[in-house]
Order: C-alpha cells, then sequence, then structure tokens
C-alpha cells in the first residue's frame, strides 16, 4: 500500500510540474521579437558571406591569370602582394607596412596593366619582404614608370 501512495504523488507531481511549465506561455509580443531576431541574423549572415567572398584573388587578378597560389611582386613600384595575408606590402616611413587596401601611390594605376612577377619559388608561409633585395636584382624596375614612389634601400650590386 505504501508502494502504491508514494507511486500516486510522484505521479501527482510530474503532473502538476508539467502544468506549471505549460501554462507559462511564451508571453505577449513573442512573435514580434521572434520575427525582429530572425531578420538581425539574415542581415548578419548575409554580411558575413559578403565578406567571406571578398577574399578571393584581387580585381587585377584575372587580367594576369593569377589564381592567389604565390606571391606577387610589382617591381616599377616595390611592392608585394601577399595571398595568404590578402593584401599589400610595400615601403613607406622607412619600414615595411602591410595594408589590405591598395596603397595610396597606387591608387591611379591600373594594376591589370601592371607589370608584375609572379614569386613562384617563395612559400606562402614565407613574407616577400625580406627576399626584396634578390628580387629588385632579378626584376628591376621598369624605365617607363615615372612616379614619385617610396622604395627602400636599394642593395648593392
Amino acid at each position: 500500500m505504501k508502494k502504491v501512495f508514494v507511486m500516486a504523488c510522484l505521479l501527482a507531481g510530474f503532473m502538476m510540474m508539467h502544468g506549471d511549465v505549460a501554462a507559462q506561455g511564451r508571453g505577449h509580443g513573442y512573435d514580434k521579437h521572434h520575427k525582429e531576431d530572425k531578420a538581425y541574423r539574415k542581415g548578419y549572415r548575409k554580411g558575413y558571406n559578403t565578406a567571406a567572398r571578398q577574399n578571393g584573388p584581387p580585381a587585377w587578378a584575372p587580367a594576369h591569370g593569377y589564381r592567389a597560389k604565390n606571391h606577387v611582386y610589382f617591381p616599377d613600384y616595390y611592392t608585394f602582394y601577399d595571398p595568404s595575408r590578402n593584401g599589400y606590402v610595400y615601403w613607406q616611413n622607412n619600414a615595411w607596412l602591410f595594408s589590405r587596401t591598395v596603397p595610396s601611390f597606387m591608387a591611379s594605376v591600373d594594376l591589370g596593366r601592371a607589370r608584375i612577377q609572379v614569386l613562384g619559388d617563395l612559400p606562402l608561409a614565407t613574407r616577400p619582404e625580406p627576399n626584396f633585395s634578390r628580387y629588385y636584382r632579378m626584376y628591376p624596375p621598369g624605365p617607363s614608370v615615372n612616379i614619385n614612389i617610396p622604395h627602400p634601400p636599394f642593395p648593392r650590386r
């Protein structure tokens, strides 16, 4: 008899707890909040996907057949493109700087027509700027570009 009584009490207790939880409901304004939250998440995902798409090759890459698998050196501008960091490495104020955007002195340059050298001998994990003197000797700047560009100290020959 005690077992039946204990079981009945437990069963009644579970039924009451379920009744309390079900009686609470969602409250006023749930649907409005849910719709606003859904719209926010949709916009956030859309922006996130857009940012992810921007990490592809730069705009000038198709003109040169470049596929973002190697570093690129712009010999006329003493600038490197680093695909592992998705940006440009250039010399300014006596230091190598990195920028995700095109440096200001190259803003008016048509990079689709600019002379480039794809550096196939340099692994992506290696930064290109310590090798500037080597690439400067291998690929000297052309005489056709005549703009005032900040440049690192030229290596001795």
